[in-house]
Parts: C-alpha cells; sequence; structure tokens
C-alpha cells in the first residue's frame, strides 16, 4: 500500500515552477553596474556601435552576442582541464575524444584504417570549415561558372569560408520558413523540392561537389531540422552520388526537437535520435564551442564508408597537411590537451534530457518574455534552441526606421547602452556591398540574435534583458539611423565595421 508520503506525489509533480537540474558552483562579480550608463554610452561610441569591439568587461547584464563559447562549463568538465595531457603528439585527449566521437555520433564514425584519419581537430568550428573548402576547391577541375555548395541555410563563416574559396553559397530555407509560419515545428528544413529542381539540371548537378545542413538551422531562426527531412535529404543526394554533410554545432538541441515534435520519437532517446540523424550523412563538421559545451574546440569528420572518400580519394590527406601546417601536429589539432577532455565531458552531458529540457525551456521562456514587452509578433515563432531571434521588419514597422539600411545596427547599440549585448543577424551582417551598392541576402533575412550561453544565466537575468528590449520597442520612433564609416565593403563586415548615429553627425 502506498505510504502518507506516497500519497503526496502527484501533488508535488503538479508544480507548474521545476528546478534547475544544475545548482551554481562558482559566481563571477561583474565590474560595471547597471546604472553606470554615461560610461556605457561612451564606450559605445568609441567603439564605433560595434557590439564585437565594446568591452566584454562593461556588460553588467546578458550578454547574448553568442552562445558560441561562453557556456559555463560544469565541475566535471574543470576536473577534466586538471587532468589534462599536454604531450605535443598523440596526447590522452586525442584517443578519448575519438572514442567520443564513435559514442555519440555512432560506431560508423570509427576509424579503421590506421593510415587514413577520419576525425580533423581544429582550435573552432571556421577553422574546419575553412579547411573543408580549402582543400576541396584543389580537389575539383577549373569551372566557367563557379560551383554551388547548397544548403538549409549556411550561417555567417560558413558562407564567407565557401564564398573565400570561389564556391557558391545556395540557401535553400523551406517554405514554412520563407512564409513565417509561426506554427511549423521544423522550420529548419531544407526546401526538398527547390533541391530535387537544382539536381535535375545536369549543368547544375555537375557544378555542385556536396550538400549541407545545418542543425539546427541558425541563419533561419536557431529553428530544428526533422529526422524526416535529414531523411529524405540524404536519400536525395546518395541518389546522385553526392556526400551529404552537417553543419552539426546544435545537434543535440536539434534532436531534443524531435523527440518532442516529430511523431515517432517521443519514446526514444535524445542519444539515440542523434545517432540516428549521423548515420544518414557522409560527414560533418562541429564547433566544440556549442553542443560541445567547451569554451573551445571544433573538428571535421568523415565517414570512412562514405561518400566523401569515394568521391575525393585525396582529400583526408589535404585536410592532414592543412592541419599540420595552420594548427599543429594533427593529435591535438590547434588545442591544448586538456581542452580536448573537458570536450570529452562536454559530449557525455550534453546530450542530457534534463539538462535539454532546462536549457530550451530557458530560451523560450525569454522569448515569451520579450513578446510581452512588445507585444506578440517580433519574436521568430516557434522559438529555436539556443537563441531568440528579433524581426528587425517586424520590430520598426510603420516607423521611418524600417526603410534604413541597418536598423539592427541601431538597437544593437543603444542595447549596449541599456547594459545587454545581442547581434544584429540581418542584412548588414549577411549582406554585402557590391560596387557601392548594397546587395542584401536573398531570401531576406533580417534580425537581431539573442544567443543565450548555456548553463551561464538565470531567468531574472534575461527578464531583464526583455524589459530593456521593451523600452525600446515602446519608442521605437525615437531611434536614429546610423551610417557605416568603416568596413561596408569587406568579407564578414559585420566583426570589423565601425558605425555611428546620423543625429550625431
Amino acid at each position: 500500500m502506498p505510504s502518507l508520503l506516497d500519497n503526496w506525489a502527484a501533488d508535488f509533480a503538479g508544480c507548474r515552477t521545476r528546478p534547475r537540474p544544475y545548482r551554481n558552483a562558482a559566481v563571477s562579480f561583474r565590474s560595471h553596474t547597471i546604472d553606470e550608463y554615461r560610461a556605457r554610452a561612451r564606450a559605445v561610441r568609441e567603439t564605433g556601435l560595434n557590439v564585437f569591439k565594446f568591452p566584454a568587461e562593461m556588460i553588467p547584464g546578458c550578454d547574448l552576442l553568442t552562445d558560441s563559447g561562453t557556456t559555463t562549463m560544469t565541475m566535471r568538465q574543470w576536473s577534466e582541464l586538471l587532468l589534462g595531457d599536454e604531450s605535443y603528439g598523440s596526447n590522452e585527449g586525442y584517443f578519448l575524444f575519438k572514442e567520443q566521437v564513435v559514442e555519440t555520433f555512432g560506431r560508423g564514425w570509427a576509424n579503421r584504417d590506421p593510415d587514413r584519419e577520419n576525425v580533423f581537430i581544429f582550435h573552432q568550428g571556421r577553422a574546419a570549415e575553412h579547411a573543408l573548402f580549402t582543400c576541396l576547391a584543389t580537389r575539383l577541375e577549373p569551372a566557367e561558372r563557379p560551383y554551388l555548395i547548397p544548403s538549409n541555410g549556411h550561417f555567417d563563416t560558413t558562407q564567407a569560408n565557401i564564398e573565400a574559396n570561389g564556391f557558391e553559397a545556395r540557401n535553400l530555407f523551406c517554405p514554412e520558413a520563407r512564409s513565417g509560419d509561426t506554427e511549423a515545428r521544423f522550420k529548419g528544413n531544407m526546401d526538398l523540392a527547390a533541391l530535387k529542381k537544382l539536381l535535375s539540371d545536369r549543368d547544375n548537378r555537375a557544378r555542385v561537389p556536396l550538400v549541407y545542413l545545418t542543425i539546427t538551422n541558425n541563419t533561419g531562426g536557431g529553428q530544428p531540422v526533422s529526422m524526416a527531412n535529414v531523411t529524405e535529404v540524404s536519400e536525395l543526394c546518395h541518389s546522385h552520388g553526392l556526400p551529404l554533410m552537417l553543419d552539426a554545432c546544435r545537434f543535440a538541441e536539434n534532436a531534443w526537437f524531435i523527440k518532442q515534435h516529430e511523431p515517432g520519437f517521443e519514446d526514444r532517446s535524445v542519444a539515440e535520435i542523434v545517432r540516428m540523424m549521423f548515420e544518414r550523412v557522409d560527414g560533418f563538421h562541429i564547433s566544440l564551442k556549442k553542443d560541445g559545451l567547451a569554451n573551445i574546440g571544433g573538428c571535421l569528420v568523415v565517414k570512412e564508408d562514405g561518400l566523401v572518400p569515394e568521391c575525393y580519394p585525396e582529400l583526408g590527406s589535404a585536410l592532414t597537411m592543412h592541419q599540420v601546417l595552420v594548427e599543429g601536429h594533427p593529435t591535438y589539432g590547434g588545442l591544448a590537451g586538456r581542452d580536448l577532455k573537458a570536450v570529452v565531458e562536454g559530449l557525455k552531458t550534453v546530450v542530457r534530457e534534463d539538462y535539454l529540457t532546462a536549457r530550451i525551456g530557458q530560451v523560450g521562456r525569454f522569448g515569451d518574455a520579450i513578446d510581452r514587452e512588445c507585444g506578440a509578433g517580433v519574436t521568430i515563432r516557434p522559438y529555436g534552441g539556443h537563441a531568440v531571434y528579433i524581426d528587425l521588419d517586424r520590430f520598426f514597422d510603420g516607423t521611418a526606421l524600417k526603410d534604413e539600411d541597418f536598423p539592427g545596427i541601431s538597437l544593437t547599440a543603444l542595447l549596449l547602452a541599456a547594459g545587454h549585448r545581442m547581434c544584429e543577424l540581418g542584412v548588414y551582417a549577411f549582406g554585402k556591398n557590391v560596387d557601392g551598392s548594397e546587395v542584401g541576402p536573398d531570401p531576406r533575412v533580417n534580425n537581431v540574435r539573442a544567443a543565450v550561453p548555456r548553463l551561464c544565466y538565470e531567468d531574472v537575468d534575461l527578464q531583464a534583458a526583455a524589459e530593456a528590449v521593451g523600452v525600446l520597442y515602446r519608442n521605437r520612433d525615437r531611434i536614429p539611423g546610423v551610417r557605416v564609416t568603416f568596413g561596408q565593403d569587406r568579407p564578414m563586415r559585420h566583426f570589423i565595421s565601425r558605425f555611428e548615429f546620423k543625429d550625431e553627425e
């Protein structure tokens, strides 16, 4: 018979607020307070309104510039840092990392040929992207027209590395993403019909060396990709003899969405869903600064029996030589041995469902807070796993600033003054200046992203950031436009440009 205490279990289970599955083990006090507005305003002007140049120590609120490398690591990860092996060649972390790749992503990623490496370690994800497209470019025959790399949504660094090597980055956002459907659960999907059309043309097919899927789709609003879409894209690519690669930076968050919202997966574990996704592809690159839960690291992995080595037999050797030239020995790839061990522990933690539920739930509550402050409709819904995206076209609808060139720069500069940092990922970050004229992203993307670092902030911190966004929304008629004073014609220009408010000329 149930005891007296057992009878209370259902009552307690009905509590609306659930505790986090972790607790704070260390606290870092901020150097500046929220009241030091004048100092921040002065720094905003001195750094040319550029959020990347603004001193991090002067941010008393939420630093939501990125979720990359900003994770608060766990005590187990810190303990592994202390146990790191800093041997120059074949350190302990290298072997543990390769074992964890197989454990996390599946047995198909094992390295069985001792003379051919399949796991290429780099100091971060964009270095892995750079290596892939640099080495791939040397394996292809010269062509009159650029080679195409189709994707559901290339992120800024991926696109930049593709274009730096003479390829064309082609985004094939799904119809639900283009229409702004607020009910669709997998708005990160590839437009399968568009990919079929592209590959059915013989000339275009000859221009496609491989296809990419980004999980989750960062450019498209942090939206997940369904297992059905991964499967269908894989089958289509393989029918054309094309390798399918993943930009796998947020693979665990993507798997959580599949478990929650895709029929047939509710009884499968996140770890199992991850392995199912990766069974369907031929290779992946990953910034381990995201779902690796580490502060540094990246890698490129190819399946030994997949289409990458079949289509490009010498690519692996070229990647190894690239590592040696720019990163160091392949067994550490630009990382300290201790960082490799921290990544191993991070890959174990990231598939914990209690962690993912708490993390993605916090992002959702943050998005709801912004919509309460501004009125529903200014954020991209449903929310993704790592960030809340403010739609600038809707935020500034009905105001003069909607027709300004770069309203996101104005918004993020004023948020810095308020004590919070977010990032424009819109017509400035994804557009380019060609012969003095602005060419916006196609399809149009015009957002400010508030990326939430993992295990870092509590809800009260994010509520403060949401309230600051609300102040700007209610006074959006007063927000001035900006002009670019440096860097408008540079690649990856949002990292380095300087701006000024037009009303302060």
